[in-house]
C-alpha cells in the first residue's frame, strides 16, 4: 500500500469517528428535557360566561372598534 492511500485512510477513518461521537452526542441531548425547575403543565380556563350575553356585548360598534391581543412571545 503506498503512503498516500494510508495517509486518505487514516483521513476517512478519522472522520467516521468524529462524524459518530458527534452523532453519538446529538442522540444523547434529544431524550434530555429542557433545563426546567418543574415540568411545564397546559393552561386551562373554565368559561363561565353565559353565551348570550357575550353576543349581545359585542356589539357591530365593538367588533370594528376591537384591538388584537397580543401574542405570547416563547422564550
Amino acid at each position: 500500500m503506498s503512503r498516500r492511500r494510508i495517509i486518505a485512510m487514516g483521513g476517512g477513518a478519522a472522520a467516521i469517528a468524529a462524524i459518530t461521537i458527534v452523532g453519538f452526542a446529538a442522540a444523547s441531548q434529544a431524550g434530555r428535557a429542557p433545563d426546567a425547575q418543574e415540568p411545564a403543565q397546559p393552561v386551562t380556563h373554565e368559561v363561565q360566561q353565559d353565551p348570550q350575553e357575550v353576543e349581545e356585548y359585542w356589539t357591530e360598534e365593538r367588533m370594528r372598534n376591537a384591538k388584537p391581543a397580543p401574542m405570547p412571545e416563547v422564550k
